[in-house]
């Protein structure tokens, strides 16, 4: 494959479009996600999606899509309940039982093109999974210190075996990216936040495009592409935000974590 020209692509800037995943059944958080989607957990007094939406606007992305699925009225109903309104766009997963988050950022294509599409200008493509709990500051850090292409990576702290490892060469270049990494040869986690200059967003896509026609990418995660992109060439570095917090939410028990570890740290952030 041949490779994208990131290493010259200017640092993004905070007008990314942004694409949240939230289309999930989300079985391990159940009862809670008996009639909601994961992305309406309330975490405190708001709901994830809602943390998310307000921390994209404090950097100034407006332009912002949820990829549902699973219970998708509710996050209609929602959407029509809060005050101010949150101004987003929902794509819609039809197969989100039989699918999997490769199958649902591909169905983002058109969004992430937009109007300019017929012009070639294209923004940033900022995407991130819909059940994180974050500091905006994190996503300022990702911003300025991106060069191109990035992945927030959480590097101090605990790891296990259930996240998605991120290992390095020089100058924090990704060289590979995907759960049951060997130990000692990872940097840290992922934290489910990227950035992706034009160029790489357009072979992202083109690359899921493929995977999901010819392979395996209905049912694989997008780290699989992601790979294959670094493989070909594709620069895209590591961005460590361990200072900012940030909890993936699968379980009851990363929920509890998240609701007396990580919410009081970024109520006094």
């Amino acid at each position: 494959m041949q490779a994208s020209n990131s290493k010259s692509s200017p640092g993004i800037r905070p007008t990314a479009r942004c694409v949240i995943l939230g289309a999930g059944i989300s079985s391990r958080l159940r009862p809670i996600t008996d009639d909601i989607p994961k992305c309406l957990v309330r975490v405190g007094e708001k709901t994830l999606l809602q943390r998310t939406y307000e921390n994209l606007r404090a950097v100034g992305i407006r332009d912002i899509a949820v990829v549902v699925g699973y219970k998708r009225d509710a996050v209609r109903v929602f959407l029509k309940s809060i005050v101010p309104p949150m101004r987003v766009r929902l794509l819609v997963n039809p197969k989100f039982d039989s699918t999997n988050n490769a199958f649902s950022l591909l169905l983002a294509r058109d969004f992430y093109r937009g109007p300019e599409s017929t012009r070639g200008a294209r923004p940033p493509l900022l995407f991130m999974d819909g059940d994180i709990l974050f500091s905006p500051l994190l996503l300022t850090r990702l911003i300025e210190e991106s060069n191109g292409s990035a992945v927030a990576v959480r590097v101090s702290g605990p790891h296990d075996d259930e996240e998605v490892s991120v290992s390095v060469a020089g100058g924090n270049v990704i060289r590979m990216i995907g759960k049951n990494l060997p130990r000692q040869q990872n940097l840290g986690e992922s934290v489910g936040i990227h950035l992706f200059a034009p160029p790489d967003a357009e072979l992202l896509f083109k690359t899921l495009e493929r995977r999901v026609r010819d392979g395996d990418g209905r049912t694989e995660y997008y780290e699989s592409a992601i790979q294959e992109m670094i493989g070909g060439g594709t620069v895209i570095r590591a961005v460590d935000t361990s200072e900012f917090p940030a909890a993936e939410i699968d379980t009851p028990e990363d929920l509890a974590y998240a609701e007396e570890k990580i919410l009081p740290l970024l109520r006094h952030a």
